[in-house]
């Protein structure tokens, strides 16, 4: 199961820096155009932003389950060591919580603008509203996964010294 994960998430990986690379590549040729030639690919800024969209959401799902998101834990670590177990605990479950709100958003958002096209490139603004739906997903799993490890750590968390 671990393995299956880590090449999830290597993929996922993969994915990230191909849409780093045309973003940049379009923003570079953009630029150029610009500087040399005074004029632009117009779909080129709004294919770059939706683009970002994308790396930002898909982005977070691996820096989650790298654990590279910024937190502060020294107001749980002032309390017992079983208490700091619960507080994990409570804590990763209001995650899911909002993974799945925000999932919820996403979904009804992409519905309800799937008509709306973009003013330049003319797709629907669905997809691009959709990206946090697929963010929530992924990052709802990693939690769910979590959750379950930490469900199961209960009696060698209580054995480890403090």
């Amino acid at each position: 199961m671990e393995r299956i994960g880590n090449a999830i998430m290597k993929c996922l990986e993969v994915v990230i820096v191909a849409l780093i690379s045309v973003m940049s590549i379009l923003v570079i040729i953009n630029v150029g155009l610009r500087f040399f030639f005074s004029s632009s690919i117009v779909v080129s800024e709004e294919l770059s932003r939706f683009l970002f969209i994308y790396i930002v959401f898909l982005g977070s799902i691996v820096a989650l389950k790298e654990n590279g998101h910024i937190y502060v834990d020294f107001i749980a670590k002032a309390f017992p060591r079983p208490l700091q177990w619960v507080i994990q605990l409570i804590v990763q479950c209001c995650m899911l919580y909002c993974c799945y709100v925000l999932l919820m958003g996403s979904v009804e958002l992409s519905e309800y603008n799937m008509v709306d096209k973009s003013p330049v490139a003319g797709i629907p603004m669905g997809y691009i509203y959709f990206a946090g739906a697929i963010g929530a997903v992924g990052m709802g799993i990693v939690l769910i996964i979590r959750i379950v490890q930490h469900l199961k750590s209960f009696s060698t968390w209580m054995s480890k010294e403090a």
